[in-house]
């Protein structure tokens, strides 16, 4: 890599305009780009301020054949130095924290299939003698707070088993040498499963309506329509479940890297969303407690969910095109 790559690769990774360097640089914007195309080179007085305003140093700047960024002595001070064997351990435990975490949404997303069966087997002549309504309602209100219950506790538990990697989430930390090599061939050999979850995951999603909506074409009783929808949310649990697990590994690499939306530009942008995601989460929730709890209509206020996340992703997306 030569030095006009290494300063524009620094520079994007601190989330700089070519403005902004400018000025810590004392020169003009022009001169950047120029460095930048590899039009004209600084001067070496101008590489050892630059060395020092990234924090790298000069043997990395002026050395095409170190690829691995070289941080100087001083500006690691106060920051975490992680090794092969703690990148490797944070890896493996964001695989299996997706994993626990997605089965914990997939509980969520079965919650209200008791209750929708109950409540569609109650309709039924055979079944409504033998099931009291109030039966009905109170076994599978029962058991979806029991399997939302028991999300929560895995939400929470797994929260907390993450709690020794915080470093990681607050980009604290610095990669040793040779390390951010091993997690992009990591990351390499993983965007084939990842792509294939994703698709797969999307595939299901599509297709989870569809034994329903053939049931109803052909005209089949509720008896048979009420199982179908248990299989579009046990399908949809699926496909949730393995775009949750492809996800978490992937945004493990690229923390590790910096990258996507690690990148430090991307970080500012994302502040804000988060911000309104404390807020927004927890209203959708009081929101769906209270609906269903006044209303009883628990097999449909599920809905709630699906349509908040519509929601927020236009909120999401509006918030970083104004950024």
């Amino acid at each position: 890599m030569i030095l006009s790559e290494k300063i524009l690769t620094l520079r994007k990774k601190n989330g700089w305009s070519q403005e902004e360097l400018a000025e810590k640089a004392n020169v003009s914007r022009q001169s950047i780009s120029k460095w930048e195309s590899a039009v004209s080179i600084p001067d070496i007085n101008k590489i050892l301020e630059l060395a020092k305003i990234f924090g790298v140093t000069t043997d990395y700047l002026l050395k095409d054949d170190i690829e691995e960024v070289e941080y100087s002595a001083g500006d690691s001070e106060g920051v975490k130095r992680v090794s092969l064997q703690e990148a490797n351990e944070y890896l493996d435990a964001n695989a299996a924290f997706g994993r626990r975490i997605g089965f914990g949404v997939m509980l969520c997303i079965l919650s209200p299939i008791p209750l929708v069966l109950l409540a569609g087997l109650r309709e039924e002549a055979a079944w409504g003698a033998a099931l009291s309504e109030g039966a009905a309602n109170g076994i599978g209100v029962a058991a979806l707070l029991l399997l939302a219950a028991a999300a929560i506790a895995t939400f929470i538990v797994n929260g907390l088993r993450m709690e020794r990697f915080k470093h990681f989430e607050k980009r604290d930390f610095e990669l040793e040498y040779g390390v951010a090599g091993v997690v992009r061939e990591k990351k390499r050999l993983n965007a084939g499963t990842f792509a294939a979850k994703i698709v797969s995951g999307v595939v299901l999603c599509v297709l989870c309506p569809l034994p329903l909506i053939l049931a109803g074409i052909s005209n089949a009783s509720d008896l048979t329509l009420i199982p179908l929808v248990g299989v579009l949310l046990a399908v949809a649990a699926i496909a949730i479940y393995l775009f949750i697990t492809a996800g978490t590994v992937k945004t493990s690499m690229d923390r590790l890297l910096g990258e996507g939306e690690f990148d430090a530009r991307e970080v500012r942008k994302n502040r804000r969303e988060e911000k309104i995601g404390g807020i927004y989460w927890p209203i959708v929730v009081a929101v769906y407690l209270g609906w269903s709890f006044l209303s009883g209509n628990w097999g449909i206020t599920w809905v709630v969910f699906p349509v908040a996340a519509l929601v927020f992703g236009a909120i999401s997306t509006a918030i970083k095109k104004d950024e």
